[in-house]
């Protein structure tokens, strides 16, 4: 079970614009921050307060980890060589201390194949109906299993673009939309579903069958 109003952010060790993150903390009310492995070096710089400190530390200073270990924030350090990324580890982390949401930054950035572990990552939170999305600048990414809603004034960015996430997504209907569907055969392979845009105050997504990669996204 859940706590109703635990919302985590987790710091982890991506491409990470510091205004961007100081601006989520200051306008989210974050009851837990946990800084991943590189993660804790923008932490350090904007003097968050965080509650929980993870990862191998290959890219962190020694300087800063002296700082915190010499601090009340409790550190759980993992060998390079392990069978999860540091990512997962906070994520699970998250889990455990029954978080209501859970909010990645640092998740996203030049290795692909970290974004796209990451973006599986959110599988974890999914299974166990916690909301979860992974947030940069110009993205906000979430999977959905049901059918839901969009506020335009709500949404991160012009766009909005949906891919199945693992198999084929069936009967997708978009209402509300610049591009409107009705009941379609969202097949893995297919981009039909990218760069739509919200035209009414309210958008419907709803679909029968599959799991649905949401992008929220601006230029």
């Amino acid at each position: 079970m859940t706590e109703m109003n635990h919302k985590v952010l987790i710091i982890t060790g991506g491409s990470i614009d510091e205004a961007f993150l100081k601006n989520c903390v200051e306008n989210n009310k974050y009851t837990e921050i946990i800084a991943v492995d590189h993660g804790l070096m923008a932490a350090d710089r904007l003097n968050l307060p965080l509650n929980h400190i993870v990862g191998d530390f290959d890219s962190v200073s020694e300087h800063i980890l002296q700082k915190y270990k010499d601090s009340i924030v409790p550190i759980k350090t993992f060998p390079m060589e392990k069978d999860k990324t540091d990512t997962q580890i906070a994520i699970e982390m998250a889990l455990s201390h029954k978080a209501a949401s859970i909010h990645l930054i640092g998740a996203t950035g030049s290795r692909l194949d970290h974004t796209l572990a990451n973006l599986h990552l959110l599988l974890l939170p999914l299974e166990k109906q916690v909301p979860a999305c992974i947030l940069d600048t110009n993205n906000k990414i979430y999977l959905k299993r049901e059918s839901f809603t969009l506020q335009r004034k709500k949404q991160h960015g012009t766009y909005v673009s949906f891919l199945p996430f693992h198999s084929d997504v069936y009967g997708l209907t978009l209402e509300g939309f610049k591009y409107p569907l009705d009941r379609i055969h969202l097949a893995a392979g297919e981009s039909l579903c990218i760069s739509n845009e919200i035209v009414e105050e309210e958008a419907i997504v709803s679909f029968t069958k599959g799991i649905l990669a949401v992008f929220e996204t601006k230029d």
